[in-house]
């Protein structure tokens, strides 16, 4: 990967707190031809720098108000295996490997507590999970989707 210009970092820090910008308002924000702008765009998803542009949804709107958080202690030769099969759970959000007691962290957004409990006995279903704990998140005080660059 190539480093990152100052106008590189100016365009990333633009685009992930405004994603559907024009070409157009790019340029002229960043005082750049408009095909300057879209090669730079194009270079920094080719790299791997923007993966990919969405939308933020609101959870609860759509029917998912519980945030339903899972610890898991795992048989690290079924590591893959787990990997594999919660990552393509439709209501997982986000799944992160950790140091400390539990080896696994997984949050899913849940429709209601039947949902919950089906969540939570499917993955401690799974063969190869030693343990868990699972925690309901009582508020949404925070979610960030932009890094401090």
């Amino acid at each position: 990967m190539s480093p990152l210009d100052s106008q590189d970092l100016e365009l990333l820090r633009i685009l992930q707190k405004e994603g559907r910008i024009s070409y157009s308002e790019l340029a002229r924000r960043l005082n750049m031809p408009q095909s300057t702008v879209r090669f730079k765009v194009n270079k920094l998803v080719k790299e791997g720098y923007i993966k990919k542009f969405i939308a933020v949804l609101d959870p609860e709107k759509l029917g998912f108000p519980i945030i339903m958080i899972l610890l898991l202690r795992i048989d690290h030769k079924y590591s893959d295996k787990i990997f594999d099969y919660i990552s393509r759970m439709p209501e997982i959000h986000h799944m992160f490997q950790i140091t400390g007691r539990y080896d696994l962290v997984c949050i899913f957004h849940a429709r209601d507590m039947d949902d919950v409990n089906r969540i939570n006995n499917t993955i401690r279903g799974l063969e190869g999970v030693i343990d868990g704990q699972t925690l309901l998140a009582t508020g949404r005080l925070l979610i960030k989707t932009d890094l401090p660059i």
